[in-house]
């Protein structure tokens, strides 16, 4: 890897994305009435007409910017995670190969961020939703999938296969996200069943042992 060429680059070109028509602000002020319908009725009691007549949107804007009820729920979990880890995760992604203490360090910051992203009270109450109604919406759980989650792991693969400390092979990232990302989602489980409070106690003392087991389990 050429010197000063690592992460940066490859990581923000997997953000980059066209940008969505707007007008006047839109879009967001959609998915704020939205968020604060879901929050209140649920996703099976709010229908697109309570939506638009609540952001004060026409059904035809509506649908312009969002062609469903499942589209526009999880644009809104995937502004309250993806969007706000975007810049966190650019900023954290090193620039170039670094040794086991820098990626163990690196990696903690990473993991505290996704915590934050996820113990957000707004999107555990949000996801309290999608557990108890996703078996009647079934488009929901792909929706979510590639919205937030095939989101967030290339940036992460790509920051774990550029570094020469662990140099994991493809066939391995799959495996190694997953070691990596289940503890971060044992948290967000226990904030979902209603001890957010706990989950943020327990995380501060807890990641960096987390992640010294990970990176000793990855390295070569």
């Amino acid at each position: 890897m050429p010197a000063g060429a690592g992460s940066a680059r490859p990581l923000r070109a997997m953000w980059e994305q066209p940008p969505v028509p707007r007008a006047s602000g839109k879009p967001e002020v959609i998915r704020a009435a939205a968020q604060k319908l879901f929050l209140r009725s649920g996703l099976r009691q709010t229908s697109m007409d309570a939506i638009a007549a609540e952001a004060k949107v026409s059904k035809q804007t509506l649908y312009s910017h969002f062609g469903s009820k499942d589209q526009l729920f999880v644009e809104v979990l995937r502004t309250l995670t993806v969007e706000r880890l975007r810049a966190d995760l650019l900023d954290l992604a090193p620039t170039s190969p670094v040794n086991r203490e820098e990626l163990e360090a690196t990696l903690l910051a990473v993991a505290t961020r996704i915590l934050e992203s996820v113990l957000n009270p707004t999107y555990l109450d949000l996801m309290r939703v999608l557990i108890a109604e996703g078996r009647d919406f079934p488009e929901l759980v792909g929706l979510f999938r590639s919205a937030v989650i095939e989101r967030v792991a290339p940036v992460l693969a790509s920051l774990l296969k550029d570094q020469v400390t662990t140099a994991l092979p493809t066939s391995q990232l799959e495996p190694a996200l997953r070691l990596f990302v289940g503890p971060l989602l044992s948290y967000e489980l226990e904030g979902v069943l209603g001890n957010p409070a706990e989950a943020k106690r327990l995380a501060p003392a807890q990641l960096p042992g987390l992640v010294k087991l990970f990176v000793a389990a990855i390295s070569r």
